[in-house]
């Protein structure tokens, strides 16, 4: 066993090898969040019913993507640890088998989405007094593709963490650059109608979007299969068996983080729903600030998926120390970056709500909440580092309790107080998630300084005579 005494590393040269990680990773994010944003845009130009199909359509994807999210945590923080640990053979089983179960649960998802999605989506148009067969229709297309896509979609998911465990950040950033770029390009073909092709509204969105995830499935299928010094998707190994051993491993990291994901986005609806009370004046302004912070927490994201690998790894190798130091150094790295953005924010809110609306009502409401947004990045710079720490070194359930504490006990809440008790305005609700953001940021950092999770989760060998069939 290696001991943390010998294992010193120069905080410069550790924070070179964090951003040597960290930029694929939050270029990544803010390319697909561009891409997200001219998707929709381009739906935008079909008229208001399609952009409602493909918003409801995106909000039951979102919310399934989230309950699928145990393959590719479980599985990134494994390969992560037996990385580090050296166990290529094992790591190996391990890239075989997240495949496998991922393609399965994919099958499953699509043929239920095959059959359910007009209830679906009829299920989330019920609040409105007539429901538009418009959108009815198109969001029932959309829905149908789209979660017939997943059985490419949730490999390329579980493929990039896969990759991304062993410190391999730059192969899916290629991936998902042509993965977009094939999107963006169906996307206009498609849609509206370019050459030979016939112009196909929201139909065409949803196929150029499962058309970009079966190839950067494929891509990502032939990079394991090449294999890299770390891991190999290896024929061999193909023997169409559920390991119980590794499965377990897996899921038992990853489903706090797919019920944490939950948790997230159902208190996300209801805040939004709470905000609707205020009229369409605070929900325009909301929508803003949503879609502005969505960006600003890319780079928390970035560096949250880079300490999830250099946590796990450490780990895996058994340098306790250094694991708890690369999850510092990395915290304060994207500290310092959100702090920057933050204080843009606060200065020059009017320069980015501006590129969103000129309405004279929206704008001024807009600054206020973004001014409480700019000021919350620290938190945001905590919680997200130190989460992706905890998750790479397995202690998932902990993540999963601070985000309920924050989002439902805290969030929501203080929101209904706010709804319905004072006058406080969109701020007020935004300032219900100040509290909620101070109150998990400091769960974590409490958690992550007491050290209880430097432990490994690879110190047993995985064992063969444990395999199930499916």
């Amino acid at each position: 066993m290696q001991q943390d005494s010998a294992q010193e590393m120069s905080p410069g040269r550790m924070r070179r090898h964090i951003w040597t990680l960290a930029w694929p990773l939050v270029s990544r994010m803010f390319m697909q969040s561009i891409v997200g944003m001219v998707d929709i845009m381009m739906v935008g130009r079909l008229g208001p019913a399609s952009i409602a199909a493909v918003s409801v359509s995106n909000r039951l994807v979102f919310i399934m993507i989230a309950a699928l999210q145990a393959l590719a945590v479980g599985s990134s923080a494994l390969v992560a640890q037996l990385t580090g640990a050296r166990r290529k053979d094992e790591a190996d089983a391990v890239v075989f088998q997240a495949l496998y179960g991922a393609f399965i649960l994919a099958a499953i998802l699509g043929s239920l989405g095959a059959a359910f999605a007009p209830h679906l989506i009829r299920l989330m148009l019920s609040l409105m007094e007539t429901i538009d067969q418009q959108v009815l229709a198109e969001g029932t297309v959309y829905l149908r593709i789209i979660l017939i896509s997943m059985i490419f979609g949730l490999p390329q998911i579980v493929i990039n963490s896969l990759l991304q465990g062993t410190g391999d950040m730059k192969t899916p950033l290629v991936i998902m650059t042509i993965s977009n770029v094939v999107n963006v390009i169906g996307n206009y073909v498609l849609i509206f109608g370019i050459g030979p092709f016939p112009a196909m509204g929201v139909t065409g969105a949803a196929i150029a979007t499962g058309g970009s995830r079966a190839i950067g499935a494929l891509i990502g299928v032939g990079f394991l299969l090449r294999g890299t010094p770390t891991i190999h998707l290896r024929l061999s190994q193909m023997t169409w068996k559920l390991r119980r051993d590794i499965v377990g491993r897996i899921l038992d990291v990853g489903i706090p983080a797919s019920v944490e994901q939950l948790i997230r986005n159902s208190s996300m609806i209801l805040f939004s729903f709470l905000v609707a009370g205020l009229g369409t004046v605070a929900m325009a302004a909301n929508e803003i600030a949503m879609n502005i912070q969505s960006l600003s927490m890319m780079p928390g994201f970035g560096f949250g998926l880079a300490a999830t690998t250099l946590v796990g790894q450490q780990l895996g190798a058994r340098r306790y120390q250094r694991a708890q130091d690369y999850g510092r150094q990395t915290m304060n790295l994207a500290m310092a970056l959100m702090i920057g953005l933050g204080l843009l924010m606060f200065a020059f809110p009017g320069m980015f709500v501006r590129l969103y609306t000129t309405d004279p009502e929206v704008i001024p409401e807009a600054v206020r909440v973004l001014r409480v947004l700019g000021l919350i990045q620290p938190f945001f710079a905590v919680y997200l580092v130190l989460s992706g720490a905890l998750r790479g070194a397995g202690d998932t359930r902990y993540v999963m309790i601070a985000t309920a504490i924050g989002n439902w006990g805290v969030r929501v809440v203080l929101a209904l107080f706010v709804a319905f008790y004072f006058d406080a305005g969109l701020v007020g609700f935004w300032l219900a998630i100040t509290v909620d953001l101070a109150v998990r940021a400091g769960l974590i950092f409490h958690r992550y300084q007491s050290g209880v999770w430097r432990k490994s989760l690879v110190d047993a060998p995985l064992e063969e005579q444990k395999e199930a069939t499916a």
